[in-house]
């Protein structure tokens, strides 16, 4: 069976697997990366609710590549109730995060002072979130310096 090609042969054989390698390239040219990513750029705004109690949530959102940052606003939602979580529940501060596809993961941080009923209460949330449809759906566990662990933290955001 040795000889069976020709060079003629074999040459037509290579530009045959050639031209087909290169129209499958052609046809299905690869995706840019990151042309699928999410953009979670501007304002969030819904409820959550934790150990403690219920609070409205509102993050302004800014995002470069997928590092994602901005401000944290929390605020009771009845300021007037009377409760722990009336004056405890009133945040500002910033979040930092990471998204990996539909994922996020982010860090809030409420620093000590500004104009808030708790102006010496620091407090740290952490939370892990899916943004899908507009929406931005996360859990989230954390301390505060003042009222101890928070647990059971849920976060339900649209834009």
């Amino acid at each position: 069976m040795e000889g069976i090609y020709t060079a003629g042969a074999v040459r037509a054989i290579v530009v045959v697997f050639t031209a087909a390698s290169l129209s499958a390239c052609q046809s299905n040219p690869p995706t840019a990366p990151g042309a699928d990513t999410i953009n979670v750029s501007g304002t969030w705004s819904g409820t959550g609710s934790d150990s403690f109690s219920p609070e409205l949530v509102t993050w302004v959102l800014s995002q470069s590549g997928n590092a994602v940052s901005g401000t944290a606003e929390l605020n009771a939602v009845n300021p007037s109730d009377g409760t722990c979580g009336s004056c405890h529940k009133v945040k500002k501060g910033t979040v930092t995060g990471t998204l990996s596809g539909s994922a996020l993961t982010v860090s809030m941080k409420f620093p000590a002072g500004g104009d808030v009923p708790t102006p010496i209460c620091v407090a740290e949330l952490n939370a892990t979130a899916t943004v899908a449809d507009r929406r931005i759906t996360a859990t989230y566990t954390g301390t505060d310096t003042c009222e101890g662990v928070y647990s059971n933290g849920r976060i339900e955001l649209t834009r």
